[in-house]
Protein backbone atom coordinates (compact mmCIF):
# COMPACT_ATOMS: atom_id res chain seq x y z
CA UNK A 1 0.00 0.00 0.00
CA UNK A 2 1.39 3.09 -1.08
CA UNK A 3 -0.59 6.75 0.55
CA UNK A 4 0.99 10.46 -0.54
CA UNK A 5 0.80 12.87 2.34
CA UNK A 6 1.98 16.93 2.04
CA UNK A 7 3.43 18.16 4.92
CA UNK A 8 1.56 21.26 5.74
CA UNK A 9 3.90 22.95 7.39
CA UNK A 10 6.77 22.90 4.67
CA UNK A 11 5.00 21.41 1.79
CA UNK A 12 7.28 18.37 1.42
CA UNK A 13 6.08 15.18 -0.60
CA UNK A 14 6.06 12.27 2.32
CA UNK A 15 5.33 8.56 0.91
CA UNK A 16 4.17 6.14 3.45
CA UNK A 17 4.57 2.56 1.81
CA UNK A 18 3.41 -0.60 3.71
CA UNK A 19 4.30 -4.32 3.35
CA UNK A 20 5.79 -4.95 -0.10
CA UNK A 21 9.56 -3.51 -0.11
CA UNK A 22 9.57 -4.32 -3.72
CA UNK A 23 7.33 -1.09 -4.57
CA UNK A 24 9.08 0.83 -1.96
CA UNK A 25 12.49 0.21 -3.69
CA UNK A 26 11.04 0.39 -7.13
CA UNK A 27 9.37 3.56 -6.38
CA UNK A 28 12.98 4.86 -4.96
CA UNK A 29 15.45 3.91 -7.02
CA UNK A 30 18.64 3.15 -4.67
CA UNK A 31 16.87 2.27 -1.21
CA UNK A 32 18.39 0.39 0.46
CA UNK A 33 16.97 -1.67 3.05
CA UNK A 34 18.99 -5.18 4.75
CA UNK A 35 16.89 -8.07 5.12
CA UNK A 36 16.22 -7.68 8.54
CA UNK A 37 15.01 -4.08 8.72
CA UNK A 38 11.66 -3.74 9.36
CA UNK A 39 11.23 0.18 8.76
CA UNK A 40 13.22 2.44 6.55
CA UNK A 41 13.20 6.16 6.49
CA UNK A 42 14.59 7.74 3.34
CA UNK A 43 15.32 11.16 1.36
CA UNK A 44 13.96 11.08 -1.95
CA UNK A 45 15.54 13.07 -4.86
CA UNK A 46 14.84 11.14 -8.20
CA UNK A 47 15.94 12.98 -11.11
CA UNK A 48 14.10 10.72 -13.82
CA UNK A 49 10.37 10.56 -12.04
CA UNK A 50 11.38 14.19 -10.31
CA UNK A 51 10.06 13.09 -7.46
CA UNK A 52 11.71 14.98 -4.33
CA UNK A 53 10.31 14.21 -1.17
CA UNK A 54 10.45 11.75 1.82
CA UNK A 55 9.70 7.83 1.74
CA UNK A 56 8.73 5.88 4.55
CA UNK A 57 8.64 1.89 4.71
CA UNK A 58 7.25 -0.26 7.05
CA UNK A 59 7.44 -3.92 7.01
CA UNK A 60 3.16 -4.42 7.92
CA UNK A 61 0.40 -2.65 9.04
CA UNK A 62 0.66 -3.65 12.86
CA UNK A 63 3.99 -2.55 13.17
CA UNK A 64 3.73 0.17 15.57
CA UNK A 65 6.84 0.79 17.24
CA UNK A 66 8.93 0.56 13.97
CA UNK A 67 6.48 3.43 12.51
CA UNK A 68 7.19 6.04 15.23
CA UNK A 69 10.68 5.40 15.40
CA UNK A 70 11.06 5.88 11.74
CA UNK A 71 8.59 9.23 11.90
CA UNK A 72 11.21 10.66 14.50
CA UNK A 73 13.40 9.90 11.39
CA UNK A 74 11.48 11.47 9.11
CA UNK A 75 10.99 14.40 11.53
CA UNK A 76 14.52 15.08 11.66
CA UNK A 77 15.32 14.91 7.72
CA UNK A 78 12.66 17.12 7.30
CA UNK A 79 14.28 19.62 10.03
CA UNK A 80 17.54 19.37 8.02
CA UNK A 81 16.33 19.63 4.65
CA UNK A 82 14.68 23.49 5.81
CA UNK A 83 17.37 24.35 8.67
CA UNK A 84 15.74 24.10 11.06
CA UNK A 85 17.95 22.87 14.40
CA UNK A 86 16.89 19.23 15.78
CA UNK A 87 17.79 19.20 19.17
CA UNK A 88 17.24 20.35 22.90
CA UNK A 89 16.22 23.76 22.53
CA UNK A 90 13.39 22.52 19.74
CA UNK A 91 12.51 19.29 21.70
CA UNK A 92 8.79 20.51 22.43
CA UNK A 93 8.34 21.27 18.20
CA UNK A 94 10.22 17.61 17.43
CA UNK A 95 7.27 15.64 19.49
CA UNK A 96 4.53 17.76 18.05
CA UNK A 97 5.93 17.45 14.90
CA UNK A 98 6.58 13.37 15.26
CA UNK A 99 3.09 12.90 17.15
CA UNK A 100 1.10 14.54 13.24
CA UNK A 101 3.25 12.07 11.55
CA UNK A 102 2.25 9.67 13.60
CA UNK A 103 -1.21 10.04 13.76
CA UNK A 104 -1.02 10.60 9.99
CA UNK A 105 0.12 7.23 9.24
CA UNK A 106 -1.40 5.54 12.40
CA UNK A 107 -4.82 6.15 10.69
CA UNK A 108 -3.42 4.53 6.97
CA UNK A 109 -1.76 1.64 9.22
CA UNK A 110 -4.65 0.75 11.33
CA UNK A 111 -7.21 0.29 9.10
CA UNK A 112 -5.07 -1.93 7.08
CA UNK A 113 -4.81 -3.93 10.52
CA UNK A 114 -7.45 -7.10 10.11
Amino acid sequence: MKYKFICPIFRDEVFLFIGDIDKAKKFCKGLEISPNHTGKCSEIQDKETKVEGFLVWIDEPKNYNTMVHECLHLVSYIFKMHNIPFNETNDEIIAYYQNYWVRKFWNKMSKSVN
